[in-house]
């Protein structure tokens, strides 16, 4: 189902939206769904990475929070640089002896 959404854009918008529809052969409307679509997506994207950065949310949960895969997600983090494992020195160090004691 369809919702009508009735919005005021400035005339710079006006104008991208316009020229976008030009280029794409296309109407206004579709162009002005197609960009609040990809906002919308981008704005859930932001939204998770942040969840990670600020410890609020696991990079599982954030992944689904951006309707995306695990993998694609991760992929978005590693494409920013983003390191999503926290780890301390001294787990880390557990986690090594846990490791070699069970070989």
């Amino acid at each position: 189902m369809h919702k009508v959404l009735s919005v005021k854009i400035d005339d710079e918008t006006a104008e991208l939206i316009q020229e976008i529809a030009r280029e794409e052969g296309t109407g206004k409307s579709p162009v002005a769904r197609k960009l609040l679509e990809l906002g919308a997506r981008q704005w859930r994207l932001e939204k998770a990475v942040h969840s990670v950065l600020a410890e609020k949310a696991s990079v599982w949960r954030a992944a689904q929070m951006a309707g995306l895969s695990l993998r694609e997600f991760l992929a978005t983090l590693q494409e920013r640089r983003i390191d999503w494992v926290r780890i301390s020195p001294a787990e880390l160090e557990e986690e090594l002896k846990r490791i070699k004691g069970a070989e």
